[in-house]
């Protein structure tokens, strides 16, 4: 799965669209909290590139990330992008 970190569609509480970026908060959020060489890895491309090509084990990661490191119309969105088939 594929999933630009730089262009996450959020809705606000009147509905309206907008686009946000947290690839470097993202990033930056797994470095300083991971001790697994894989995922540090991850966190440097999702930093660099903000695109990234995602196995399934490491959307479900992303998503605890997100989950206790971001405000809940990120967690959202993010979740739903990374639900996409």
């Amino acid at each position: 799965m594929k999933i630009d970190f730089r262009k996450i569609q959020v809705k606000d509480i009147e509905g309206n669209n907008s686009t946000v970026d947290i690839a470097k908060m993202l990033g930056n959020t797994i470095y300083q909290k991971t001790a697994d060489l894989g995922e540090l890895e991850l966190a440097q491309q999702i930093y660099k590139n903000g695109e990234v090509d995602l196995l399934p084990e490491q959307a479900e990661r992303i998503k605890e990330y997100v989950k206790t490191n971001f405000v809940a119309v990120v967690q959202i969105a993010v979740n739903g992008a990374l639900s996409v088939d």
